[in-house]
């Protein structure tokens, strides 16, 4: 089985549209998923009364594809008001990420470069649909695992923006001639939660009868307003952090 222990770390060389900048240093960019509980399964709690077994949650596959991405210099930053052109500095994606590989080491290293000095306030980025050939072709996410020994695939087609900062404002990050080093973490811990507890419920099934429950941002197995509602956690649990 696939272990959350596992992480892809994914160093991104960043280049500058600034040439300006004679000083700066190295930033790296790190995608991980992540659980408290350094599992990929759950399993849901029932009552006394209930008539039904507690349901078995079991996560396999985590992909996404992330396109460009952008860090955006702090409006008060010197750079931005000397040089309006060096408003960000951007990378060109897009970036599949198999968060859950076993064949992946655990710490990837892409690539590094220098990144101009400067106060960065946040950075931007797309789940942006992946035109590669494979099961995230046409998809900006997707998870796969079972419920019951049964299994579900939840995805979308739909973009997904992100604008991230650190959840503490005194953690925005300045590179002065120091190496940065940031994660994207991808909380798991919410996703098993909120699978477990509709399982539980009996809303998620197999309604096509093709043998996998899906769950989409399309009409796939009718549902569709909870093919958003996972959308939207994964949207909300996707936090900027400077530590693996």
């Amino acid at each position: 089985m696939k272990k959350i222990s596992i992480f892809v770390l994914i160093a991104i060389a960043i280049s500058s549209c600034s040439d300006n900048a004679s000083t700066g240093s190295n930033v790296s960019i790190k995608a991980s998923a992540i659980s408290t509980t350094g599992k990929t399964s759950s399993t849901g709690k029932t009552s006394s009364t209930a008539r039904t077994a507690a349901s078995t949650v079991v996560i396999t596959d985590f992909k996404v594809n992330i396109g460009n991405i952008k860090l955006e210099t702090d409006m008060e930053d010197a750079m931005h008001s000397t040089n309006p052109s060096f408003e960000d500095v951007k990378l060109m994606g897009p970036f599949l990420l198999d968060l859950l590989d076993p064949n992946k080491p655990l710490s990837q290293f892409i690539t590094t470069v220098d990144v101009p000095n400067a106060k960065y306030e946040e950075i931007k980025f797309n789940f942006t649909k992946s035109l590669i050939a494979g099961d995230l072709e046409g998809k900006t996410f997707l998870i796969k695992g079972t419920i019951n020994d049964k299994p579900f695939v939840i995805w979308s087609a739909e973009d997904i923006e992100l604008e991230m900062d650190f959840m503490d404002p005194s953690k925005d990050f300045t590179v002065n001639d120091n190496s940065i080093a940031l994660n994207i973490k991808m909380q798991l811990d919410s996703i098993m939660a909120k699978l477990t507890t509709l399982a539980n419920q009996g809303l998620l099934l197999d309604t096509d009868g093709d043998g996998v429950i899906e769950i989409t941002t399309g009409n796939d197995d009718g549902h569709y307003s909870i093919g958003h509602q996972f959308k939207d956690l994964l949207e909300n649990e996707t936090h900027l952090d400077d530590k693996d």
